[in-house]
């Protein structure tokens, strides 16, 4: 594999996050994985799992060795809109990036 510096790394890791790695939000697998869980119990979205995502955000993640994280937190971290409704926030994050955050609002009915 290519050698890369970190500063490539870090936009591989934003970059697939933002087109890919938060579209997990629309997999039953995570959603059930995520609303069964507590809150700020985290799970790894890495080449050990990469469930339901779509094959090729999951090629990018096992190829460039990328590892995000994501967890069910308090709604007051991300922005009020993401939890109106009772939504549930789901936070993404570069494990190794912890900078490069996504927040989503999900409800909870559907799974």
């Amino acid at each position: 594999m290519k050698n890369r510096s970190r500063r490539q790394i870090k936009k591989l890791h934003r970059h697939w996050m933002g087109v890919g790695v938060i579209d997990a939000t629309q997999v039953s697998y995570w959603r059930s994985k995520l609303f069964d869980s507590r809150a700020g119990e985290v799970f790894e979205i890495s080449r050990a799992d990469v469930s339901g995502l779509p094959l090729q955000v999951a090629a990018a993640i096992r190829k460039f060795a990328l590892r995000f994280s994501v967890a069910v937190v308090d709604p007051a971290q991300a922005a009020s809109w993401l939890s109106e409704g009772g939504l549930v926030v789901f936070k993404f994050w570069a494990t190794d990036f912890p900078s490069i955050v996504l927040y989503s609002g999900n409800n909870p009915a559907v799974r």
